[in-house]
C-alpha cells in the first residue's frame, strides 16, 4: 500500500514536472521572436500570396478588387520565414503599398534579396568611405554592401550640380517617361503633360509613355535608394574587361530569352556576338546584352529584331535590324521601330551599317554604344540615362526614368555569387551638393489626381474676378440688407469630391468660405471666396471708379523761402495725393518755389532718387544759403513696398500683414490701407485688388 502511494506520488511529481518542463519550452518558444529583416524584391511581377505556396489565384493576395503584385528594388521587411509543401521557402512580409497603406502576406523566397543584418566594424573600410567623401546618409547600404562583398570596390563622384538644379532640368515635361498605366502619383501633372479638361495624361514616344512626376524623378536618381546588392549595378562602371567578362555568363544571361542558346549568324551564338562586340567596342558584354533584353524583350517578336517589320501606312521593311533601339522613337508621323529602321538602313562605316544582320546590328551598335556614350564618361547604366556630362540632360539614352532600375538588376543576375564574392567590381556612385538629408521616397498615391473645379456660381451673383479652373482666389461685396448666398460647384472629374457649399450666412465685413476639392488619389486643392457684407451706414463707398478725386492744395513758408503744392500736405509731415508711377520730374514739376530749393531723397534719406516718387520718398526744402529747413515723406496709398507701384507685390505685404505671419508698420501702415478707414483688412486686400486688375482704381 505504502509502495502504491509511493508510486503515485512520484508518477504525480513526474506528471508536474513534464508540465512545467513544457511550459518552460513552450515559453522559450514563444519569447524567441523571429529576427526580422530588411529584404529587397528582385523580380518583376511577382505575386504576394495569403498562404505559403502557390494555388492559382486562390490565395493571390487582392487590395482594392485588385492582384497585389511587387516589382524590381521595392522594399519589404520580413517578419518570418516558413516553407510550403514542396518544401520552397517563403518569406512573410510587410510593406508599403498605394496610398501608404501597409499589407502583410507572403513571398516565395526566390523572389527577394534578403540583407545582410550584420557589419562588424571596419576601420579600414570606414576611413576609406570617409576619404571619399561619401555622405552619412549614403553609408549604411555601403556597410551591408561591403559586409557580404568586401571585395567590391565604391568610388564617390563628387559632382559639381545642386540637386535641386539636377532634379528641376530633369522634371522637364518629356525628359523622363513613365508606362501610361502607372499609378498617379508617378505621372506628371506640370503644364503640358496632363488634360484637366479630360482627365488624362499626355501621350510621349507613341502611345505608351507620358511624363514621369517630379516625385518619381527624384526617388529614380537618389542613389541611396538603389545600395542594395541588385540595384547597385546601376553605378557599375561599364568598360569591358576580358578578366571578369565571360562568354557562358552572357549566355547565363540569354537563358529564357529568344537569343539563349541561340545563333545571331550561322556559327556564331548571341553569346558569342555580345562577347567579340564588346571586344571591339570597349562595352561590357553583360551590359549590352541586358540592354537589348531592356529595348526588345525577351520574345524576339519586335519589329527590331525580326528583320520583317510593316507598320500601319508606308514601306515594309525587311533585312533589316535595330536590336538596342537606337534612333527609334516617334517623329516626323511614324512609330519608333519604323525610324530605328530608318536609322538602321543608312550606311556609316565606324557602326557598321546598314545593319542587314543581326551580327552587324549587335556589333555595330555596340560600337554606337561605346563612342557615344561609356568611352566619353557616360559610363555607367545611371550616367547613359540621367546625363551629366558636357551639355548635360540632352543625351539621354533612354527615356524610361525607370530603366537603370531594371537593367541594373538584369546586370546583377549576369553575375553568379560566387563571381560577386571574388572579382573586385567597381562602383561609381554619384553625390550631388546640397542632397536631401535622406533619402527620396518611392511616391505611392494612385487614382484620378483632377481636383480642379469646372465653375464656382453664387446665386444672383458675379465674381470677381470672372472664374477660371485655375484661379483659386474670388471676392464679392454684397450690400447690408444680404443675410446669406448659396454657394455651388462642380468639378470637372465626377470622382472629385467637393465640400464647402451650399446656403451660408454672412456677418457684416468679412466672410471668408473655403471650398475644398478632393481628388480621387486624396489631392485637396481649395478655392476660396471673400465675400464683405457692408455696414448699415455704408452708402455705397465703393472705390473710386476713373481720375481719383482731387487732393486739398499745401503751402509753406519758412523764413525767406517759400513753397505751394497741389498735393496734400498732411499734419505737416506728409505728402499725399501722388498717383502711382509718377516721376521725379513730374512731381517737382507741382511744387512753386520761391527762395528756395528742393532735393527728393531715396526712403534712406540720403541717397538721391531718380526713379518714381513712391512711400518713403524724401522731400528736403533748403533755403537759399543750403540750409535745410523742412522735411516731408511721400505716402503713395497702395504702395507699399516704396517702389512707386501698386502691384501683386504690395498685395503679397498686405496679405501677410492680415495673416499675421509679417507686420507693417510706419509709412507702410498708412499706405496699406488703401480705404482710409483705419486699419488693415480684406476690404484694403479688395481694393487693392480691383486697382491692379485696373477695374477701379485707389484715390489718393
Amino acid at each position: 500500500m505504502r509502495i502504491a502511494k509511493t508510486l503515485k506520488r512520484n508518477i504525480g511529481m513526474l506528471t508536474i514536472g513534464f508540465i512545467m518542463v513544457a511550459a518552460v519550452l513552450l515559453f522559450y518558444y514563444n519569447t524567441m521572436a523571429y529576427t526580422e529583416k530588411n529584404g529587397t524584391v528582385n523580380g518583376t511581377y511577382v505575386n504576394i500570396r495569403t498562404s505559403a505556396g502557390t494555388a492559382g489565384n486562390t490565395n493571390k493576395l487582392t487590395y482594392n478588387g485588385n492582384y497585389v503584385q511587387l516589382n524590381i528594388g521595392d522594399s519589404v521587411r520580413i517578419i518570418d520565414e516558413t516553407h510550403a509543401a514542396d518544401g520552397a521557402l517563403w518569406y512573410k512580409i510587410k510593406f508599403s503599398y498605394t496610398g501608404g497603406v501597409e499589407l502583410t502576406g507572403f513571398v516565395h523566397g526566390n523572389y527577394v534579396d534578403v540583407e545582410n543584418p550584420s557589419y562588424e566594424p571596419d576601420g579600414n573600410f570606414e576611413n576609406y568611405l570617409n576619404a571619399q567623401g561619401f555622405p552619412e546618409s549614403y553609408k549604411p547600404g555601403l556597410r551591408m554592401l561591403h559586409a557580404k562583398y568586401p571585395n567590391w570596390v565604391f568610388v564617390a563622384d563628387q559632382l559639381d550640380y545642386e540637386w535641386t538644379e539636377v532634379i528641376q532640368n530633369e522634371s522637364l515635361v518629356g525628359r523622363n517617361l513613365v508606362w501610361y498605366d502607372s499609378i498617379s502619383s508617378w505621372k506628371s501633372l506640370a503644364p503640358g503633360s496632363y488634360d484637366w479638361d479630360k482627365g488624362t495624361w499626355n501621350s510621349f514616344d507613341g502611345t505608351s509613355w507620358v511624363s514621369a512626376s517630379e516625385e518619381l524623378i527624384s526617388y529614380s536618381m537618389d542613389p541611396r535608394n538603389f545600395l542594395d546588392e541588385k540595384t547597385i549595378f546601376m553605378f557599375e562602371l561599364l568598360s569591358f574587361d576580358a578578366g571578369i567578362h565571360k562568354e557562358e555568363n552572357v549566355e547565363s544571361l540569354l537563358t529564357g530569352t529568344f537569343m539563349g542558346n541561340a545563333e545571331a549568324v550561322t556559327g556564331k551564338t548571341y553569346a558569342r556576338t555580345f562577347m567579340e562586340a564588346a571586344a571591339q567596342s570597349g562595352v561590357s558584354p553583360y551590359h549590352l546584352a541586358s540592354r537589348v533584353i531592356q529595348e526588345v524583350g525577351t520574345s524576339g517578336t519586335t519589329g527590331g529584331v525580326t528583320g520583317n517589320y510593316r507598320p500601319a501606312t508606308g514601306n515594309v521593311y525587311t533585312g533589316l535590324y535595330n536590336f538596342y533601339n537606337i534612333g527609334a522613337y516617334a517623329h516626323d508621323g511614324r512609330g519608333a521601330v519604323e525610324n530605328g529602321l530608318i536609322y538602321a538602313s543608312k550606311t556609316d562605316f565606324e557602326t557598321l551599317r546598314p545593319w542587314n544582320t543581326r551580327y552587324k546590328a549587335i556589333v555595330g551598335g555596340a560600337a554606337f554604344i561605346g563612342s557615344g556614350y561609356i568611352n566619353i564618361g557616360q559610363d555607367t547604366l545611371y550616367y547613359e540615362k540621367f546625363d551629366l556630362i558636357g551639355t548635360p540632360y540632352t543625351h539621354q539614352y533612354m527615356a524610361n526614368v525607370q530603366a537603370p532600375k531594371s537593367e541594373a538588376v538584369k546586370m546583377s543576375n549576369a553575375y553568379s555569387d560566387t563571381m560577386k564574392k571574388t572579382i573586385p567590381l567597381v562602383f561609381k556612385i554619384p553625390v550631388y551638393k546640397n542632397m536631401p538629408a535622406t533619402a527620396c521616397e518611392c511616391p505611392t498615391g494612385d487614382g484620378s489626381p483632377n481636383n480642379v473645379l469646372d465653375n464656382i456660381v453664387v446665386e444672383g451673383y458675379s465674381l470677381t474676378p470672372t472664374f477660371s479652373k485655375f484661379t483659386t482666389q474670388y471676392d464679392l461685396i454684397v450690400s447690408h440688407t444680404v443675410e446669406s448666398i448659396k454657394i455651388s460647384a462642380s468639378a470637372m472629374d465626377g470622382k472629385a469630391i467637393i465640400s464647402g457649399t451650399g446656403k451660408k450666412m454672412l456677418q457684416v465685413g468679412s466672410n471668408l468660405f473655403e471650398i475644398r476639392v478632393t481628388a480621387n488619389n486624396g489631392a485637396v486643392r481649395t478655392y476660396t471666396l471673400m465675400v464683405v457684407r457692408k455696414a448699415a451706414n455704408d452708402n455705397g463707398n465703393e472705390p473710386a471708379t476713373g481720375i481719383p478725386e482731387e487732393p486739398t492744395t499745401g503751402s509753406g513758408t519758412v523764413g525767406t523761402a517759400e513753397y505751394s503744392t497741389s498735393y496734400n500736405v498732411q499734419d505737416d509731415i506728409y505728402i499725399t495725393g501722388i498717383q502711382p508711377d509718377t516721376a521725379v520730374s513730374d512731381f517737382k514739376s507741382v511744387f512753386t518755389l520761391k527762395g528756395c530749393t528742393m532735393e527728393i531723397y531715396q526712403a534712406d534719406g540720403k541717397n538721391p532718387l531718380t526713379g518714381n516718387i513712391g512711400t518713403g520718398s524724401r522731400i528736403l526744402i533748403r533755403d537759399m544759403n543750403g540750409t535745410g529747413v523742412k522735411e516731408y515723406a511721400c505716402i503713395v496709398y497702395g504702395d507699399i513696398n516704396g517702389d512707386g507701384q501698386v502691384d501683386i507685390v504690395d498685395m503679397l505685404y498686405m496679405k501677410r500683414h492680415i495673416l499675421g505671419t509679417s507686420s507693417l508698420n510706419g509709412l507702410r501702415e498708412i499706405a496699406a490701407d488703401v480705404n482710409k478707414k483705419g486699419g488693415i483688412d480684406i476690404v484694403d486686400m479688395l481694393y487693392m485688388k480691383r486697382h491692379i486688375l485696373g477695374r477701379s482704381y485707389i484715390s489718393q
